[in-house]
């Protein structure tokens, strides 16, 4: 096939024409770098580098568009890039913005653990969890557990405080304990500050 006319269409895409026949519309960022023109000759091939070209822009405008948000890991960003991209491109991608500095795992990290500590109060099991679930490696892991880590029994007594808690008070009791556990918390650290409720 030979290209035939290329225009430009209303969002700024190039519109393709082969063999006097409309073919494909190719973001123009895409179709500068692919050196297409008038006369050219485009076979499966070059279909096929514009189709994987255009994935890789949609992924990179979706990361774009993510990191200016918030800031994800590396492994949180290629999923979701995945949703919409291929495999391929949502990891090229990934690695082209943690090359530029865009996506910084230990960063991000130290700034999700210390949000699960001091907001939601959750143990350092269950932080060491969610940040396993973020993609974020153990050593890492480990090295900002090591950092900044609180004091549980003291994150127990704020949760205490958050829900009331009353000794006396059975439903109440069993809903405060239930939820520190949930958060990751032993029953070991939950007892001995009930203890001290109990000393009260």
């Amino acid at each position: 096939m030979i290209i035939t006319k290329i225009t430009k269409s209303k969002k700024g895409n190039a519109l393709i024409y082969a063999d006097n026949n409309y073919l494909t519309s190719v973001p123009m960022e895409v179709f500068i770098k692919s050196r297409l023109k008038v006369g050219s000759e485009i076979d499966e091939n070059t279909l096929e580098e514009l189709v994987k070209e255009m994935d890789f822009n949609k992924a990179k405008e979706k990361a774009l568009r993510l990191l200016s948000l918030r800031a994800h890991s590396k492994k949180e960003l290629t999923d979701k890039l995945k949703n919409s991209s291929g495999e391929e491109s949502a990891e090229k991608v990934a690695e082209k913005m943690q090359s530029l500095g865009l996506i910084d795992d230990r960063s991000f990290a130290v700034s999700y653990a210390s949000e699960l500590f001091s907001k939601k109060l959750h143990s350092v099991s269950k932080v060491k969890y969610e940040l396993s679930k973020k993609g974020i490696s153990n050593d890492i892991i480990e090295e900002i557990i090591e950092e900044i880590s609180p004091d549980e029994r003291q994150n127990i007594e704020k949760i205490f405080e958050k829900k009331h808690f009353d000794v006396n008070d059975e439903k109440n009791f069993r809903r405060t304990v239930a939820y520190c556990q949930r958060l990751g918390y032993s029953w070991n650290d939950i007892k001995s500050v009930i203890n001290l409720y109990n000393q009260t």
